[in-house]
C-alpha cells in the first residue's frame, strides 16, 4: 500500500527537511547530506520513498523536486512556517489577543518565523520601551502604531521628526486624547515637520494591536494579552518577509484612520 502523501511530507523530519532543501533548487546528494548534517545511510531510504511516490526525480547524484513535489511543498511551506512561529514562542502566542490582527494577515503569520521574543525582566521593573525604540533612531523611514499610551511616545516621535525621518504615527482614539491633553505642544511640533504625519483610529469597530513599529530593517509587534492588557512583551524580526508583512499591516490600519491636521483637529477624510 502506498504511503499517504501527507504522512510522507510531514511525519519524517529527514524527508521534510530534504524536500524543503530541494525547494531551493536541485541538490547534489553529498551537498544535501552536508547541509542537513545527516548520514548517507539515513537519507538514502527516504530518497527511495520520495522517488517511489513521484515527489522527487533523481539523475545520477542530483535530486530535484518533481512537478507534483513542487506543488505540494509550496502548499505545505506556509503550514510549516506558521507551526514554527507558534512552537518557538508557544506560551507567548497562546496568551495573546490574536483577533486584533485581521485574519488575512494571521494566515501569513509564518513570515514571523525566526523572530525574537523580547520581554521585561523577572523583576518587572525594566521599561523596554526606551531600549526598543532605539532600534529606530537611525532609520530613514519609520511607521509607528500604538493602541496604548507610553509617556515616551511624544518625545521619541518628535526626536525622529526633527532628525528628518519620514515618520507616520497612528494612535488609538484613547491614546490620541492623552497625547492632546498632556503633550499638546510636542504634538504640534511634530505636525510642524513636513516629514511627519499623525493619524488617529476613528473606526470604533477596528481593534488594533498594542504596538506595530516598522523601519527599513526592524519590525516590532506588541499584542495585548487575553485580558486586554499590554504586558510589555514584543516580537522582533529583521526578516524581509516580516518587514513587508508589517508594512502591509500598518497600511491596513491607515485605511481605518484619519489624518490629524492639528492637535485640535482631525480631518474628516
Amino acid at each position: 500500500m502506498k504511503l499517504q502523501l501527507v504522512n510522507l511530507l510531514l511525519f519524517s523530519d529527514k524527508r521534510k527537511n530534504f524536500l524543503l532543501l530541494l525547494a531551493e533548487g536541485p541538490k547534489n546528494i553529498d551537498k544535501a547530506l552536508n547541509l542537513l548534517q545527516i548520514s548517507r545511510i539515513s537519507l538514502l531510504p527516504q530518497i527511495k520513498k520520495l522517488k517511489e511516490e513521484g515527489l522527487i526525480v533523481q539523475e545520477g547524484d542530483i535530486c530535484r523536486l518533481s512537478v507534483i513535489g513542487d506543488i505540494l511543498i509550496k502548499k505545505v511551506q506556509p503550514l510549516l512556517d506558521a507551526t514554527s512561529v507558534f512552537e518557538e514562542n508557544d506560551y507567548f502566542w497562546s496568551q495573546r489577543k490574536m483577533d486584533t490582527i485581521p485574519f488575512s494577515f494571521l494566515e501569513r503569520i509564518g513570515v514571523l518565523k525566526c523572530c525574537q521574543l523580547i520581554e521585561p525582566g523577572s523583576d518587572h521593573r525594566s521599561d523596554l520601551f526606551a531600549d526598543n525604540v532605539n532600534y529606530f533612531a537611525e532609520s530613514a523611514k519609520v511607521m509607528l502604531l500604538f493602541s496604548y499610551f507610553h509617556p515616551c511616545i511624544p518625545s521619541f516621535s518628535l526626536e525622529l521628526a526633527k532628525k528628518g525621518v519620514e515618520l507616520r504615527l497612528i494612535l488609538s482614539k484613547d491614546s490620541f486624547e492623552i497625547f492632546c491633553k498632556d503633550f499638546h505642544s510636542e504634538g504640534e511640533k511634530i505636525l510642524a515637520q513636513e516629514n511627519a504625519t499623525i493619524f488617529v483610529i476613528t473606526e470604533e469597530t477596528i481593534e488594533i494591536p498594542a504596538m506595530v513599529a516598522v523601519s527599513e530593517s526592524k519590525l516590532f509587534l506588541g499584542l495585548l494579552n487575553k485580558k486586554g492588557k499590554f504586558d510589555g512583551q514584543y516580537i522582533l524580526s529583521s526578516e524581509s518577509s516580516a518587514l513587508s508583512w508589517g508594512k502591509e499591516l500598518f497600511e491596513y490600519y491607515i485605511e481605518g484612520s484619519r489624518r490629524v491636521s492639528s492637535m485640535d483637529s482631525v480631518e474628516n477624510s
